[in-house]
């Protein structure tokens, strides 16, 4: 199968130093699980493509390269796509000083319609099925791939015992999400919590692989967002942590249950479940294991890229 990846070398998620790894993780998963030896940086023409698949590695809908007669070329186009919310913004990355122009979800959806690409495969479920049924119509559930964020492990982390007795809230508070960090904010102000900066705030704060190495010295994390599950979902069970999370329907299917293998909190139990957790940390190890081995049997960069290619293949004769 010829896999061609249409991307942008300075897209802020491929950094080495992104503040977060899991996009880059799976962006090389996916080379290496497809042999990739075609790529497309810059615009060209269709005819310079000589593949079965398209792919367009664009998670925030950020480049804008112009592959002339796209439309017509055979191969199966894909894009991945992250942050559903998105909406247009034009400005400069702070950490790299690059120009960017991200698309709002109108034009994403034109987009995609102008390329003719057949699936989006996107990192959340029911939240693009909310937000794009109104571009897609009937046809946006046949054209989701759906698979959740898929970092690579830190290795066997350390039991709980060995680690900080204290549960870790880190990340952006406000933003973006209409209100949907808000029982984040108030979370981190409770008591049972230590709280660091993002690393956006706070360079101090590690970032790209040593993010999960980071989370692998704490016993507990919080994992909180409203809207649909976002990568520390899964780093953190990735990581060994007991991770403390909303409950979201497409995190269930995906294997996580309650008082099994996360605890699922919200500000009616949230104060008991921290206090219980604290008061008794070396008996969650079991439940800490078994999030750690949910993710490392299922749901790695490798398992994404075996995913894409499965359904890939299955099309491409």
């Amino acid at each position: 199968m010829k896999f061609c990846m249409v991307y942008n070398p300075k897209d802020s998620k491929l950094r080495p130093q992104a503040y977060c790894s899991v996009f880059k993780d799976m962006f090389f998963a996916l080379i290496e699980r497809f042999n990739c030896k075609c790529f497309v940086t810059g615009n060209c023409h269709a005819d310079q493509i000589d593949a079965d698949v398209i792919f367009y590695f664009d998670p925030h809908a950020s480049h804008h390269v112009e592959i002339e007669g796209i439309e017509k070329h055979p191969a199966i186009k894909m894009e991945f796509w992250n942050d559903i919310h998105q909406k247009e913004f034009r400005g400069v990355y702070t950490t790299t000083g690059v120009n960017v122009h991200k698309l709002g979800q109108e034009q994403r959806a034109k987009r995609s319609e102008k390329r003719d690409v057949k699936y989006i495969v996107s990192t959340v479920k029911y939240f693009f099925y909310e937000q794009f049924s109104k571009y897609f119509g009937d046809n946006t559930e046949k054209m989701l791939l759906y698979f959740p964020q898929a970092p690579t492990g830190p290795g066997k982390p350390k039991p709980l015992i060995e680690r900080k007795q204290t549960i870790l809230g880190n990340g952006a508070t406000h933003g973006g999400w209409g209100g949907g960090y808000d029982f984040r904010a108030w979370a981190f102000e409770q008591q049972g919590i230590e709280v660091v900066k993002h690393w956006i705030f706070d360079k101090n704060t590690p970032s790209g692989q040593g993010y999960l190495d980071f989370l692998s010295g704490y016993a507990g994390a919080l994992a909180l967002c409203t809207p649909c599950p976002v990568p520390k979902y899964y780093e953190m069970p990735m990581a060994g942590c007991v991770t403390f999370a909303e409950y979201h329907k497409e995190y269930e299917e995906l294997g996580f249950n309650d008082g099994h293998n996360y605890i699922a909190v919200n500000k009616d139990n949230f104060t008991d479940r921290i206090n219980d957790f604290l008061s008794d940390i070396k008996s969650y190890q079991s439940l800490a294991d078994a999030g750690q081995k949910l993710m490392e049997e299922n749901y790695t960069a490798e398992h994404f890229a075996d995913f894409v290619f499965n359904k890939l293949n299955k099309e491409v004769i």
